[in-house]
């Protein structure tokens, strides 16, 4: 059994503090990684290495979402539709909470209650679309992530590179936001890469923010990354992508990803967030991983 397929069975939620803490003691026995609690006590993010001296940073995400009611279709590279979809499901919240509003006043025969029970529609639509019943299946957000990030941890031993698993990035990207507030100094020109549904597609995309993309490190990453494979392998700035994850909380990070791509050209990864997100592939993790791996090696050397 490779490491995707046993973490997803293993460990397939990470949500709740008792999944988070038997993953975490399954890494830090396994990688010899530490629990590093954030300053604000909120976080426990996984540290393997050295991130205050190293040079590079891998990273993912290790907290695993709630089942949305709507899926997180990811759209990085068409902002027209990727807005359209975010306004298409605030207006069918707001359409449910209206007609329960509505609903609510006719019942009742008071239209003070319409207002009121349209706050409760719509907040605990809200609430259920982001934080509520774990999601049981996460193959790809974010197992594929830290399968990587652990299969490079495993193949890579030095003191130029660490590790760091992120907590609680589906709740607004808090244990990466906590970890760089920690490490300001230290993060201010270090590049990081990180990986988040790597394991759903054919076409890799690193989104590189404004200051990663004059770093060295991104010009020879992508030298790595030329010569010809199975993947398609794509390098596109923060401007005009769309790509919210922990990267985007270091002046210097780069998100991977990967996406299926139609006959048109658009970049699409689906399921996100649903029961169906139950496919990733390990040549996805271990393509990432081997040419990964050589960045790293060239990195030691």
């Amino acid at each position: 059994m490779n490491l995707l397929d046993y973490l997803n069975e293993a460990y397939p939620a990470r949500k709740s503090e008792e999944e988070k803490k038997a993953f975490r003691t399954y890494v830090e026995e396994h990688y010899g990684a530490r629990t590093e609690v954030t300053k604000d006590g909120k976080n426990r993010n996984l540290v393997i290495g050295d991130p205050e001296t190293a040079n590079i940073l891998c990273t993912a995400h290790y907290d695993t979402p709630a089942a949305a009611l709507f899926p997180n279709l990811m759209i990085p590279r068409n902002s027209v539709l990727f807005y359209l979809y975010q306004f298409l499901i605030v207006g069918v919240l707001l359409a449910v909470s209206l007609l329960g509003g509505w609903l609510v006043e006719l019942a009742v025969g008071r239209e003070e209650a319409f207002f009121l029970a349209f706050l409760v529609f719509y907040y605990l639509g809200f609430y259920l679309l982001f934080f509520g019943f774990k999601n049981k299946h996460n193959a790809n957000d974010n197992t594929s992530g830290v399968a990587t990030v652990l299969t490079l941890a495993e193949q890579y031993k030095g003191s130029q590179v660490a590790f760091i698993l992120f907590d609680n990035e589906e709740g607004g990207k808090k244990g990466s936001k906590a970890f760089r507030k920690d490490h300001k100094d230290a993060m201010q020109d270090k590049f990081l890469l990180n990986f988040d549904c790597v394991g759903n597609g054919e076409n890799i995309l690193f989104i590189a923010q404004k200051k990663a993309e004059a770093h060295p490190e991104l010009s020879r990453l992508k030298k790595i990354f030329a010569a010809e494979g199975a993947y398609a392998v794509h390098f596109y700035p923060e401007k005009g992508s769309q790509c919210n994850s922990d990267h985007k909380n270091f002046p210097c990070g780069v998100g991977c990803m990967a996406c299926r791509r139609t006959k048109g050209g658009l970049f699409y990864t689906p399921y996100i967030h649903t029961a169906k997100d139950t496919v990733a592939s390990w040549e996805n993790v271990r393509y990432l991983a081997e040419r990964v791996g050589e960045f790293l090696a060239e990195t030691g050397e």
